[in-house]
């Protein structure tokens, strides 16, 4: 095994520890509150939280409930998916949380021709008018299957028109031993973890927007859409797209307010959320994040029970 492949290791097994994870909060807090009753979509509704997803599974189920559980009262999730999983996902969430009122939308309604399957139709569809002027609220918040809301959501955040962790690039360096055939260490190397690029020159001063985990506003993000997106180049990530050219429509809010959101690649333990945080975060930080999860999601499990 060479030095590249110790890395990869310790990388799988960070992916491996944010699944189970994830799995283990879905079968110990989430699905019992379900079971108990105890998960419904209160109305009238004064925003969405939306998941656009084709692969229907434990992990997108973790991220239905968990963002349900995080968010604010009067929060819709509303769930995008392909015509080809739209009744099986819809099913596999009864299932689960009978008593859950989700709003499914179909990807080919909203723009015909998209495939979530590809990443460049889907970056495509999202530096798209018709697709941002389609959704039933003007107060979004965008989420992955592989971000996360570990604590509760404030309502405070939704005032910002685009909000995502910060675009700050960072690479933790990762200490590896070497053992002779015997079992003795004869040397220690350093292997250094993957990094995002520097951000792109037109997202200074405000260095924010990943959109993993991200808050927008609809007609904002129309906005910016009808005015540039038809000259965004296809490789053009559309949080990128969104970051270059929302200041020019709105002013974003300070860094700080970025940092108290969300995390990517460097760890704040004040931040809600994160996004791909078994990539970017050190093992002690991605340990101490998935423990700070798990006590608010217990946390707001028994305040749910409360209620009933």
């Amino acid at each position: 095994m060479n030095d590249i492949d110790e890395l990869k290791l310790i990388l799988e097994h960070r992916e491996h520890q944010w699944l189970q994870h994830c799995k283990f909060v879905l079968e110990k807090i989430l699905l019992p509150i379900c079971h108990e009753g105890l998960a419904f979509s209160q109305k009238p509704s004064e925003r969405a939280a939306v998941l656009i997803e084709n692969r229907i599974d434990h992990q997108w189920l973790f991220t239905v409930l968990n963002t349900w559980l995080m968010c604010p009262q009067g929060t819709e999730i509303l769930l995008i998916t392909d015509r080809a999983n739209l009744s099986k996902a819809s099913t596999y969430l009864h299932q689960h949380a009978p008593d859950f009122e989700a709003h499914f939308l179909c990807v080919e309604d909203l723009l015909p021709g998209t495939n979530l399957s590809n990443y460049s139709s889907f970056n495509r569809m999202l530096k798209t008018t018709a697709f941002w002027s389609a959704l039933p609220h003007e107060e979004l918040l965008i989420i992955q299957t592989d971000a996360l809301l570990a604590k509760p959501l404030e309502p405070f955040f939704f005032q910002f028109c685009y909000l995502g962790a910060p675009f700050l690039p960072r690479q933790h360096s990762e200490y590896f031993e070497k053992r002779d055939k015997s079992g003795h260490i004869n040397r220690f190397f350093k292997i250094e973890t993957p990094i995002h690029n520097s951000p792109h020159p037109d997202t200074y001063p405000h260095l924010h927007g990943n959109g993993g985990l991200s808050i927008r506003h609809r007609t904002v993000m129309a906005q910016a859409c009808k005015k540039w997106g038809e000259n965004s180049p296809e490789i053009e990530a559309e949080d990128v797209f969104f970051s270059r050219y929302v200041p020019q429509l709105k002013p974003l809010p300070p860094l700080e307010i970025a940092q108290a959101f969300a995390t990517e690649t460097t760890y704040n333990p004040m931040a809600v959320g994160s996004h791909a945080c078994w990539k970017f975060l050190h093992s002690r930080d991605l340990a101490d994040h998935l423990s700070q999860h798990l006590r608010s999601a217990s946390s707001m499990a028994n305040a749910l029970r409360q209620e009933s």
